[in-house]
């Protein structure tokens, strides 16, 4: 996580996805988080360019929310984390290796990323501690902040998808127990993946499939537009539905592959299980698709709550959130960075 700023009062979280822009807003009561507004702005499919900066003009005017900071995240291609071991060293000596460290882990020239590190303990092995490095292209960060900074906002936070999303869990819900807890962040272009043991995460990958996938496939089995296809995602009919449920099962066929080799990763190195999977993101919001994860995972997997037990603001309704709330834990997760 980069910071730029400082804390300030109101804290908002904008999460600028490839389907849609997320926004919530959360205050210091009393030294109590309480969120005080949020609001989901589709993009148009219709449109092959979107005006992302009128886009997220809209999204802070629909709920008249007018912040001088804004908490961003990252994530996509572009985005490297790496957990590593190296040598016990400060943290100012750590910073000074850190470009000849990172390129040893890294595929980029690290003369254009923007790198950052968290030290997060003692390693296994004596006189090594664990590193969690973190790269992402330095091109992609200046054109967000740059479109942000057109709308007179300041970006005060940096942080990736993952991380806020974890941190929205850890802010409102009991630490998993030393064991591995697996999160999974199904997007629309990609499902984000961390696993975690306690309070410390442990693993993390990005998986280039998401619901924009169930969407073509849905769309090559009934011969439909895009837009035709969303609506069959969610509302298939008796007559579509058996269709809808095999196009979807072959994509989460390939993403459960995919997650099955992250945890398969995980265990090898940590010897130890990944006994909970939570979901969240657009994509849960489709019938079946928890319970298909599950089979196919030999796992439990929940969908979760940001906002469960989060206090709201009296001007705000609990069942409108409870309704949306899963695809605001990037949002969140960065507004709660103060």
């Amino acid at each position: 996580m980069i910071k730029f700023g400082k804390k300030v009062e109101e804290s908002v979280g904008l999460d600028i996805g490839t389907y849609s822009i997320k926004v919530t807003s959360v205050k210091n009561e009393s030294g109590e988080k309480v969120l005080t507004g949020y609001n989901i702005k589709k993009f148009p499919l219709d449109k092959k360019e979107v005006n992302v900066e009128q886009l997220i003009e809209e999204t802070l005017e629909e709920i008249d929310l007018h912040p001088e900071t804004v908490n961003l995240a990252i994530s996509g291609p572009e985005v490297i984390v790496r957990f590593i071991n190296l040598p016990v060293m400060s943290r100012e000596q750590l910073q000074n290796a850190l470009v000849f460290e990172a390129e040893k882990y890294i595929p980029f020239n690290v003369n254009e990323v923007v790198l950052d590190f968290l030290i997060l303990g003692d390693a296994p092995e004596t006189g090594q501690m664990r590193v969690l490095l973190a790269a992402a292209k330095r091109q992609p960060i200046e054109s967000m902040v740059n479109t942000i900074k057109k709308l007179d906002i300041i970006v005060n936070v940096l942080d990736i998808n993952a991380f806020a999303m974890f941190n929205a869990f850890t802010a409102s819900n009991p630490p998993p127990e030393e064991k591995g807890a697996a999160f999974l962040d199904l997007g629309h272009s990609q499902t984000d993946v961390l696993i975690a043991t306690g309070k410390q995460p442990s693993f993390m990958r990005q998986i280039q499939i998401g619901g924009k996938d169930v969407t073509d496939a849905i769309c090559r089995a009934l011969s439909i537009p895009a837009d035709k296809a969303e609506e069959c995602k969610l509302n298939p009919g008796e007559e579509n539905k058996e269709t809808v449920l095999r196009a979807t099962a072959s994509v989460l066929d390939d993403l459960a592959q995919e997650v099955h080799l992250s945890f398969g990763y995980f265990e090898n190195r940590y010897n130890k299980p990944v006994s909970d999977i939570y979901c969240s993101g657009g994509m849960v919001y489709q019938e079946g698709i928890v319970e298909y994860l599950k089979e196919k995972l030999g796992v439990e997997v929940k969908k979760w709550n940001p906002v469960s037990n989060m206090k709201i603001s009296e001007f705000l309704s609990r069942e409108d959130i409870d309704s949306v709330a899963s695809q605001l834990p990037i949002s969140i997760g960065l507004a709660l960075r103060g």
